[in-house]
């Protein structure tokens, strides 16, 4: 019976646990003092790696700067503010912590580029004094009593039978990770991905987190702690099977990145009209500065774990919109798990997109705990009452919060607007499109915010942007509307190449399609709730962007992206009114048998998930993963090269312009992925005589699997050219060909 009241139950109205009644003690979703302790904690992890200068490279890893450096950027100077503002709910606590502190190192970075005051050090040195202060001031302003929030389905024991059990079992899947990547073949993933390669340790390592998800989900009372543990183990076998395998980052783009912020490093200013990335650089502006307080030469100790911070980040944003929109803790421990498991799209890599989806998440997440939790004025009867009504009526104040503390976290969601702004193209019109959707349901206090957005991304677009704008106006205005472009764009013209390889897209677009279906199941079923019209409206604002932006045909793929934080609770909500119905018989209770077979069928589709989802994430290894070797001899390879010489990459290779390739003494890059170079590469490299012929792993793979280019020409083509006699092998590893004219210097001996 508790467990059936558990798994389907929803509450209509706010919970006492998420608000602070008036009248009683001050509540807090964390310890405040414990919380401020990390604050101090990580005030002094942004200060350490300043100290002795550059000589701190002899003494502290480059990896443990790195985690300092990014310990500090995670939680302050958002701790403080969050403790200030009493935030009540946990999850929505961290999610603003975070968030605001990313974003304050975002926004200090940029601007500290565009205001020519470029000094990583001295900027680091206000920051982390600046937050230390700050702990100190709010340590001591606190109430003499206070109370934190504690969720009633909590086990009050920190270490129990069950919990021991569960961790121990997290442990050995861990284990059996770690003997699956050592031993990973991935170099041999061909047009079915990295599936082929996985063995049995990595299927019983996913059977383990299932088994243990289920019977914690199903259980009377949820295990936080377990849950947690189990969502970062499930991440990383989700993200990390490659990168921990390779040592590199499994999306090779964010090498581009990474000359980008070696860039702004060597210049100490944003390169002009170099690409249009540069137009929203928050992310790379923090990243160099970043990699410079911790004395790193560049920034790629960041980028393997990329996937893991973002997503384990993430969870505290897609938990409290679960929970403001289901009313139910286990229903929202099931909506964070969903989303990992559909979450193909491998956009959490290191790139500006996945730090703008925690704002946005964070954004959303915050403005549906006031309107869960508040007073909402009653609508006019019918139809035309809503439609006159609703946007005249003012969401009233969350209980225990006054006028000014309500101001303030509008303020706090300003700044998050801000740091989105100046950080990404697409993902402020999704933040503009949703605040509206707010003002127009009057589920707001913030009537105006959406204007303030629009506001500042003009204003953004205008001045920081100018770059892009000026040259690309008429494509931006001739986007918009045309949906049937951007769906072309973005599913017909990518299903192309190898025969094979084209029937595994289908994979992935089931994938989205069966994710988008069981949330629209889940938002059905959740007629006449406070919250219903809400998150329709936001489920759908990702896809109006398909009208509006074709993206360079990316436009659906990120709408999926931009929509699943509102699509996991749905989902989740529609799988546990479909449990109601399978197994809680007609007297609401549930029988031990059917108990352990609702667990035993949940843990075999969890399994199943995990596994097509390995196999989207890792469809594109064959030409995505990146070896060490790669790098290395790339990296080597452009600094050595006349910035007078030219290189021709058989399809993109993204290592190649992660090495400092920006600027006028660099050598000129062509990547041939297209016709009719691609007819005949041999006799097109032949004619085109560049310096040197760049060939790697990923670009054959591409070649070979989106092209459609068989391995067997382009083996002849490297043929041709070296029986010329024009160009011999200067590098030649299992990764990377790289072939030299004879008359162009070997690596080396440049000039």
């Amino acid at each position: 019976m508790a467990v059936s009241r558990a798994l389907t139950a929803t509450d209509a109205g706010p919970s006492p646990l998420d608000i602070e009644p008036a009248g009683r003690l001050p509540s807090f979703g964390w310890s405040p003092r414990a919380a401020l302790l990390v604050g101090v904690l990580a005030s002094a992890a942004m200060l350490v790696p300043l100290v002795g200068g550059n000589g701190q490279d002899q003494w502290l890893p480059p990896e443990l700067r790195a985690a300092l450096v990014i310990f500090g950027a995670t939680f302050v100077p958002g701790i403080p503010i969050v403790i200030a503002l009493r935030i009540p709910g946990r999850a929505l606590a961290a999610s603003l912590a975070v968030a605001l502190s990313l974003a304050t190192t975002i926004l200090v970075s940029q601007f500290s580029l565009i205001g020519h005051w470029w000094n990583p050090y001295r900027t680091q040195t206000v920051l982390g004094v600046s937050a230390l202060v700050l702990c100190v001031a709010v340590w001591l302003r606190l109430p003499s009593r206070f109370r934190v929030s504690r969720n009633r389905y909590q086990n009050a024991l920190w270490m129990d039978r069950w919990r021991a059990t569960e961790l121990v079992a997290l442990v050995a899947a861990v284990v059996l990770f770690a003997r699956q990547t050592s031993t990973l073949d991935y170099m041999a993933a061909g047009k079915f991905g990295i599936i082929t390669e996985v063995g049995w340790p990595y299927v019983a390592g996913l059977v383990l987190i299932s088994c243990i998800v289920a019977v914690t989900l199903t259980r009377s009372r949820i295990d936080h702690v377990v849950m947690a543990a189990s969502t970062v183990v499930l991440i990383t076998y989700a993200t990390l099977l490659v990168p921990i395998a390779t040592g590199e980052s499994s999306f090779p783009t964010a090498f581009v990145h990474r000359g980008f912020i070696t860039a702004i490093m060597q210049e100490g200013a944003l390169p002009k009209a170099v690409d249009a990335r540069f137009s929203w650089a928050g992310f790379f502006s923090a990243g160099a500065h970043l990699t410079s307080v911790a004395h790193l030469p560049d920034s790629q100790p960041f980028m393997a774990l990329a996937p893991l911070y973002f997503n384990c980040v993430l969870a505290f944003p897609v938990y409290a919109i679960a929970v403001a929109v289901t009313g139910r803790t286990r229903v929202a421990w099931l909506a964070v798990v969903l989303y990992q498991l559909f979450n193909w799209y491998q956009q959490d890599y290191f790139a500006p997109q996945s730090v703008a989806l925690v704002f946005y998440s964070t954004i959303i997440a915050t403005l549906l705990w006031q309107f869960r939790c508040a007073p909402l004025p009653r609508l006019d009867p019918g139809v035309l009452g809503f439609l006159t009504t609703a946007p005249r009526r003012t969401l009233g104040l969350v209980p225990g919060f006054g006028r000014a503390r309500t101001a303030a976290i509008g303020a706090a969601l300003i700044v998050l607007i801000a740091a989105n702004v100046v950080t990404h193209q697409i993902t402020p019109l999704l933040v503009v499109i949703s605040l509206g959707f707010f003002s127009l349901l009057g589920a707001t206090r913030y009537r105006v915010l959406w204007l303030v957005a629009g506001l500042i991304f003009a204003a953004w677009f205008t001045y920081g942007a100018s770059d892009y704008w000026m040259g690309h106006l008429y494509g931006i205005f001739s986007e918009v509307g045309k949906v049937g472009s951007s769906v072309t764009e973005g599913v017909g013209d990518r299903l192309t190449g190898d025969p094979v390889y084209k029937k595994m897209q289908y994979l992935r677009i089931g994938a989205s399609a069966a994710f988008a279906v069981l949330g629209f199941m889940g938002w059905i079923a959740m007629r006449g709730r406070r919250s219903w019209l809400l998150s329709g409206a936001l489920f759908g604002a990702a896809f109006l962007l398909i009208a509006l932006q074709g993206y360079d045909g990316e436009v659906v793929i990120r709408s999926f992206v931009l929509s699943a934080p509102m699509l996991a609770p749905l989902a989740a909500f529609g799988i546990s009114r479909a449990s109601q119905r399978l197994w809680i018989t007609r007297d609401g209770a549930v029988t031990a048998p059917l108990r352990w077979s609702m667990v035993a069928a949940l843990a075999v589709v969890l399994t199943a998930l995990g596994i097509v989802v390995t196999t989207n994430r890792g469809l594109n290894t064959a030409f995505e993963a990146t070896t060490p070797e790669l790098v290395a001899a790339t990296d080597e390879f452009v600094a050595s090269a006349s910035p007078s010489s030219s290189i021709m990459s058989w399809s993109y290779s993204p290592p190649a312009l992660g090495a400092n390739t920006i600027g006028s003494q660099t050598p000129d890059i062509v990547f041939v992925d297209k016709p009719p170079c691609l007819a005949d590469l041999g006799t097109c490299a032949l004619d085109q005589q560049p310096s040197y012929i760049y060939i790697t792993s990923q670009g054959m793979g591409m070649l070979e699997f989106q092209d459609g280019v068989t391995y067997d020409r382009l083996s002849e083509a490297i043929t041709k050219i070296v029986d010329s006699g024009h160009y011999v092998p200067m590098v030649d590893k299992p990764t990377i060909l790289i072939l030299r004219r004879t008359d162009s210097p070997p690596i080396g001996e440049v000039p």
